[in-house]
C-alpha cells in the first residue's frame, strides 16, 4: 500500500510541480548523477528552497 502511494506522488509531482514553475526533484538528482558525480547533491527541501528563491527573488519585478 505505501509503495502505491509513492509511486502516486512521484506521478503527481512530475504533473504538478512543473505547472507551478518548479523543476523535478528527480531530474535533478539524474543530473547530479550523471554530470557532477563527484558533488553531493541538495537535500529536497534545499533544492525546492532554491527554486521559490530563484522564481520569485530574481531580482526583477517585485511579485506579491
Amino acid at each position: 500500500m505505501l509503495n502505491k502511494f509513492k509511486k502516486i506522488y512521484e506521478k503527481t509531482e512530475r504533473f504538478f510541480h512543473p505547472l507551478a514553475g518548479l523543476s523535478s526533484y528527480d531530474k535533478y538528482l539524474e543530473h547530479m548523477e550523471k554530470s557532477h558525480p563527484e558533488k553531493t547533491p541538495k537535500t529536497r527541501g534545499e533544492f525546492f528552497k532554491d527554486c521559490l528563491e530563484k522564481k520569485y527573488n530574481s531580482g526583477g519585478l517585485n511579485k506579491c
